[in-house]
């Protein structure tokens, strides 16, 4: 659009031509000197003073006004006309300009007015002021904003500025009008306020909303370039067009600073009233101040460069004299703005940015590159500006703002956040640089008086060290005198630096050692200086010092360390503090610091900290002393690696101060009562597995000796740190020995001191109730050294000694069954290392193992006997000519000893397993012949059935007596302990037996598996007609066997297949159902298979039909082995055995219970039929066996009915008694019985001749009944389950076989609850499940 549609119309008044008041030059509009106070009084002079002087050039004495209405209608061309090309420009050149240039007309004399109290000062200072620029306030306040450019009556400022501001930022500017009336009215209003300071605040807050809107039109011109190609009168002929540009931005400068001196004015004035929220200008402005000086970056800038070729340095140059020649409004006001930002910052937002800006606006304009196309002179004095003078100035403002800043520090000022002062920090640092590279002389003062030092150093280094000794002492009055925030900031910060000065000039190759001729550069000795003259570690790691201050120093001491200027005395002001500090945190915090040192420290400075460590109280040890004490360890070892590949040896041990300092852990944590379980259980783990790492690289031998010496005195003397003494040893064992350990302990005696201490200790063990974790710690370390000294130094263990601890160990001085089993376990391992002769270990296994006490059994007994066996084959292997070694048969003779006597219900059945294991399975068994073995078996049998005799005699001779030869009777009174002996004889005797037969029944080596007699090995193999396969399951009785199958062809007989399934199942008569009908075979006696469709029915179930009349074989499906048909030659003497008392028959094991039942019945067999008597000897024990082996095939009816009576009668006669139950014995009896009962009730035929068996059935449901109900109180499952459920059997069984007794099972009372009660209401589920079972498969079961 055209400026005609888019900017107002102009003022009603308009100033002549004439009228110019301000002159071009800006600085004009500055007056007040340095000396000036910061806040000035209310009101005008009311006194003045008159002189008379020379007017400056350019500079009206009779300003007069002009009609508004003339300025209206010029304003309105002129912006139009910006718009148009140049040749369109049409004005006069008295309004082309507010501000008259260098040629104005002749100087005249002009009155200047004072001040009373002014006419005193100095001429420089005097505050004279032209008389005609004088005015009212009022009427320069209404000419001010009448005056705006292309302003209107009606048109607030505020939307004036905004449509310029649009106008600069998207419309083409092709002449410097718009720039020249923007210039022109800034040095106005700059020129028209200058004599009334005290006004420049109400008057600024009365239009405080129109210089906001103003600012954008400074910033419309940054934003316009932001890739907008709009033309500007910038041209390189148009001189004008670039002359106003230039003062344009020169009076928005210089605004800028009257701004900022006005606000800080506002903030003097309400410093202490907090109820302010200062919403400030001046920051913006010198945001726009800054951005315009920051050529480099600005797209303003690039554009004007690029398309326009217009230096920016021009501009700058013209801001920066600016600055210079008015230093109290600029430089002076930026510092006071900074400081009423600072005091004001709780009130303000963004307070960081501003206050880095003011001090980067400092920073440009102290730009090196100033040069300016005439000399600078003071605007007061009129003196030349040089150089040095910039410098000092701007050295002057950064005193002032780091006073300010120190001052905020100092006075813990809460508005001073650390983002605050970092920026400061910073800005001011490169500040200094800047002023301390730019003078030389200026820097040697610096040096000198802000330092305190002497220049030693080249000149190219002073601006480096000047920069960072400031921030460091900056820093340092940070944490030292800050609040928390400030000091955590100031180690932070300085930390951070000393990380850049690491890489800068110690890391990179430019700057390294090596760079300046083998020192650093001089930088780095004066930080290293500064740290430790100002004794920074003291304060940071000492007592009063905060946890997060230490953590955050951690870089601080690594830089000393790097830089090789960290000493022991600094470890040990560290390790005061550890020691000291009551406050865990600091203590923490310093252990979490001093590892990250640990990769950059050398190896001797590690080893001091390792010293240092020794000196904690073990009291005060925790896991961060722990995860500390890793860590240095390891890089400990990691710089003695390093220390010896760089001497290209590896003979070196490492220094004993580690090694020190794991003993010392072993040892207290294994004798410090005082200490928590917990604690001493991990100091015990880190000690140990940190020693036993070290002794890949050490001790050296001297060392190694002291350290055995020490411990070995330790147990010598019995102190409480005996137990780690021990465990040190230990340790020191596992790896190559440099000390002849054998002599070592020959020397002190090192067994007899060891089995003392054992013996004290075993009896401490026996005495005490406490919780045992520590004495099996003590008892595993003390049999750790003894396996030590009996391998190495058997000979110094005499034979009283060895008998001293064996008893210790095993016997009965050992403390537990626990403890005896480690003891055993430590003799398993010594004896099964050995390759040569040991006194102790023979004098163990020869004389002390086969005395051992019953009592003292242990399962690890048996695995040293076994040891024991091959340690003495190897000895006999090793040493065949050689006096006193162990009997060849060791190894047996100690397991039948066991075997024999061994307490019930210890390792009496692994031991019998073991022995049977022995004469089946050993290689000296297998590699004898066939009749050997037989021959070592027959032995066996003939010991077991001696011993059976012998015992069998003994026990009789107890209770029945025996004679003296000379007719008079003599009774042996025999004591509790002899009678037990003798029955454990007898019946582990018995046990061997039994244990040795199953064996060799299920060895493949002894007793081969039979081929399976299936009809599919006799067939032939061409069958007649098409091959069909028939499935079979074979019943004989209440016993089933596993289903199984044949082939034949499906046109042979039906004949033909009766007699293969006599053949497969052994029956002589049997009944077949299949498809679930019964089917008499001999109806199909001459039709084929594929006639009659038998074949594709399914499953052939064959029921065995018992018959008295003939007696199958009882051998016919059996071979017996060698080894039975011995024992069979001693039947005669084991049956008479049978007869003895009820007490030893109890005492065979409960899963032997049925031998032992079904023999009575066969002692008690009297009344069995002569078919049955007539039999071969064998017969009834070929009867009895099979009916306990669950043989193939069916029994004789007769032992099974007479068998149905005498379980029936032994049942109800025990519950008549109410005996049944009342001992663990009994409990088993009772559950074989009815075992037994319930096995014959299977094997009975269901017919009349087995109901008469049952002749007291009332009696035997109620003897049944109070199992069940006795079996609730049992607590073993198992043995509940067997009663339960096997009593229930046997009442179902038996009413099968019997109506009768059903009826009975009826009248009994429990016939209606019986069943809930134990199917339903049992909370067993176990029972449940098994009674369940049972009633399934006898409803199940074919009938």
């Amino acid at each position: 659009m055209s400026a005609e549609q888019t900017l107002p119309s102009p003022t009603a008044r308009e100033s002549s031509p004439a009228q110019t008041t301000a002159p071009r030059d800006t600085s004009a509009a500055v007056v007040h000197s340095d000396n000036q106070p910061a806040a000035f009084a209310e009101g005008t002079p009311s006194r003045v003073t008159i002189n008379v002087r020379d007017s400056g050039p350019g500079v009206s004495t009779t300003p007069q006004k002009a009609p508004a209405a003339a300025q209206k209608d010029n304003d309105k061309d002129e912006l139009a006309s910006s718009s148009e090309p140049d040749t369109a420009q049409k004005q006069t050149p008295a309004s082309s300009s507010l501000v008259s240039p260098p040629s104005s007309p002749s100087r005249s004399p002009e009155i200047e007015v004072a001040d009373v109290e002014d006419i005193n000062q100095e001429p420089g200072h005097t505050k004279w002021r032209t008389l005609g620029s004088v005015p009212d306030p009022d009427q320069v306040r209404e000419d001010i904003w009448d005056k705006f450019p292309y302003g209107g009556c009606t048109r607030p400022v505020r939307e004036t500025a905004d449509e310029i501001a649009r106008h600069l930022q998207h419309q083409a500017i092709n002449d410097d009008v718009v720039f020249r009336k923007l210039a022109d009215w800034v040095n106005f209003y700059l020129s028209a306020t200058e004599p009334f300071p005290s006004l420049w605040l109400n008057m600024y807050l009365e239009e405080q909303e129109n210089w906001t809107h103003f600012l954008g039109v400074a910033n419309a011109l940054h934003i316009r370039w932001n890739g907008s190609m709009l033309p500007l009168p910038l041209q390189e002929h148009n001189g004008k067009g670039r002359q106003a540009f230039e003062d344009l931005l020169t009076s928005l400068a210089a605004l800028t600073f009257r701004i900022a001196e006005i606000e800080c004015q506002y903030l003097d004035n309400f410093a202490n009233d907090d109820s302010i929220k200062p919403e400030l200008l001046s920051p913006s402005y010198l945001e726009w101040l800054f951005t315009t000086l920051r050529h480099q970056d600005s797209a303003m800038w690039q554009h004007v460069q690029s398309r326009y070729h217009y230096d920016p340095a021009r501009t700058r140059t013209r801001i920066i004299e600016l600055a210079w020649r008015r230093p109290s409004q600029s430089i002076h006001t930026m510092t006071r703005v900074v400081q009423c930002l600072l005091t004001q910052a709780r009130n303000m937002r963004d307070i960081t940015e501003k206050v880095a800006r003011i001090i980067c606006v400092v920073f440009m304009i102290t730009d090196p590159v100033f040069h300016p196309p005439h000399e600078v002179t003071d605007a007061q004095n009129g003196a030349p500006i040089s150089r040095d003078v910039m410098l000092t100035r701007a050295f002057k403002f950064f005193q002032d703002v780091d006073g300010i800043l120190q001052a905020f520090i100092k006075k813990q000022v809460a508005t001073l956040s650390h983002e605050i002062c970092d920026i400061m920090i910073n800005r001011l640092a490169d500040l200094l640089y800047r002023i301390a590279t730019g003078s030389d002389a200026l820097a040697a003062r610096m040096l000198r008086e802000g330092l305190e030092m002497a220049q030693s150093f080249p000149v190219e280094a002073a601006p480096t060290i000047i920069e960072r000794a400031w921030k460091f002492q900056v820093w340092r009055k940070c944490f030292l005198e800050g609040r928390m925030e400030i000091r955590i900031y100031g180690v932070e910060s300085m930390q951070n630096e000393l990380l850049g000065v690491h890489s800068s000039y110690i890391k990179s190759k430019d700057h390294s050692r090596e760079a300046f001729e083998g020192s650093w550069h001089p930088v780095v000795p004066f930080l290293c200086d500064f740290i430790l003259e100002n004794k920074l570690i003291d304060y940071l790691v000492g007592v009063e010092s905060h946890p997060r201050l230490i953590r955050a120093s951690a870089n601080i001491v690594g830089f000393l360390v790097v830089c090789h200027r960290y000493t022991e005395a600094e470890s040990n002001k560290i390790w005061t503090t550890v020691r000291e500090s009551q406050d865990p945190g600091v203590v923490g915090a310093l252990l979490q610091m001093l590892p990250g040192i640990f990769p950059i420290a050398n190896y001797s400075l590690l080893l001091h900290l390792v010293t240092l460590l020794n000196e904690i109280p073990l009291a005060d040890w925790d896991a961060k002393f722990t995860t500390y004490a890793q860590a240095l360890v390891q890089q400990t070892v990691y710089k003695w690696r390093e220390k010896c590949a760089a001497l290209d040896t590896c003979d070196l041990s490492m220094d004993e101060a580690p090694y020190h300092c794991c003993v010392r852990l072993i040892r207290g944590a294994s004798g410090d009562d005082s200490l928590a379980p917990p604690k001493r259980r991990t100091m015990f783990i880190f000690g140990s597995q940190t020693l036993e790492n070290l002794l890949d690289f050490g001790p050296s031998a001297e060392d190694s000796l002291r350290l055995f010496q020490d411990c070995i005195r330790d147990i010598a003397k019995g102190t409480a740190f005996a137990t780690g003494s021990i465990g040190v040893i230990n340790i020191l064992l596992r790896h190559p020995r440099k000390v002849d350990f054998a002599t070592l302990a020959q020397d002190l005696q090192l067994a007899d001191l060891l089995i003392t201490e054992l013996g004290q200790l075993a009896a401490l063990m026996a005495r005490s109730h406490r919780d045992s974790r520590g004495f099996d710690e003590a008892l595993s370390a003390r049999l750790d050294l003894l396996q030590h000294v009996i391998k190495s130094s058997p000979g110094s263990i005499n034979s009283q000694r060895a008998k001293s601890l064996w008893e210790t160990l095993v016997g009965p001085q050992a403390p537990n069954d626990q403890a005896r089993e480690v003891a055993l376990m430590m003799l398993i391992n010594i004896t099964t290392c050995l390759r040569e002769r040991n006194s102790f270990i023979e004098a163990c296994v020869s004389e002390y193992l086969p005395n051992l006490q019953p009592r003292f059994f242990t399962r690890n007994l048996l695995l040293l006997v076994h040891q024991a066996s091959q340690y003495a084959l190897f000895l006999r292997r090793t040493y065949p000519h050689a006096d006193g070694l162990p009997s060849g048969t060791l190894g047996t003779d100690l397991l039948w000893r066991i075997a024999l006597v061994a307490p019930a219900d210890t390792v009496e059945q692994k031991a019998i397993e073991t022995l049977v294991a022995t004469y089946l399975d050993s290689p000296k068994t297998l590699g004898t012949t066939k009749a050997a073995i037989q021959h070592m078996h027959v032995e066996v049998v003939e010991r077991c059935v001696g011993q059976l005799t012998s015992a069998a005699a003994q026990l009789k001779a107890f209770t029945d007596g025996t004679s003296s030869g000379e007719d008079e009777p003599m009774v042996v009174v025999a004591s509790d302990e002899e009678v037990h002996a003798r029955r454990l004889c007898f019946s582990r005797s018995l046990l061997i037996l039994r244990e040795l037969s199953h064996k060799i029944r299920a060895h493949p080596s002894y007793s081969p598996v039979p081929s399976a007699n299936s009809l599919s090995m006799t067939g032939v193999e061409i069958f007649n007609g098409a091959p069909v396969t028939l499935r079979y399951q074979p019943f004989s009785g209440g016993s089933n066997q596993a289903m199984k199958s044949l082939q034949l062809g499906d046109l042979e007989k039906v004949r033909d297949l009766t007699h293969r399934f006599g053949t497969a199942t052994g029956f002589s008569r049997f009944a077949v159902i299949v498809g679930g009908q019964k089917v008499n075979l001999d109806e199909y006696h001459d039709t084929t298979l594929r006639e009659s469709g038998l074949h594709q029915k399914g499953l052939f179930l064959i029921k065995s039909i018992h018959s008295n009349d003939a007696l199958p074989d009882m051998t016919s499906n059996r071979v017996l082995k060698p080894l039975e048909l011995e024992v069979m030659g001693h039947f005669s003497t084991l049956y008479r055995f049978l007869s003895l008392e009820d007490e030893l028959s109890r005492d065979v094991r409960p899963r032997h219970m049925r031998h032992m039942v079904t023999s009575r019945l066969q002692a008690a067999g009297t009344g069995v039929s002569k078919t049955v008597s007539s039999q071969r000897p064998s017969g009834l024990v070929g009867e009895r066996q099979k009916f306990i082996s669950g043989g193939i095939g069916s029994l004789n009816q007769d032992f099974v009915c007479h068998g149905i009576g005498k379980m029936a009668q032994t049942l109800i006669k025990a519950s008549v008694t109410d005996a049944i139950l009342s001992t663990n014995g009994e409990k088993h009896a009772a559950a074989g019985l009815v075992e037994c009962l319930l096995k014959f009730l299977k094997e009975a035929a269901r017919n009349d001749s087995s109901s008469n068996t049952l002749s007291e059935n009332l009696q035997l449901v109620k003897a049944l009944l109070s199992l069940t109900t006795a079996a609730e109180q049992v607590e073993d499952l198992r043995l509940a389950s067997s009663l339960t459920v096997g009593s229930l059997s046997c009442i179902f069984e038996a009413s099968l076989h019997s109506e009768a007794f059903f009826q009975d099972f009826k009248e009994a009372g429990q016939f209606n609850t019986i069943l809930r009660r134990t199917l339903l209401c049992d909370s067993r589920q176990a029972i449940r499940a098994d009674i369940a079972k049972s009633i399934r498969s006898i409803c199940d079961h074919p009938s």
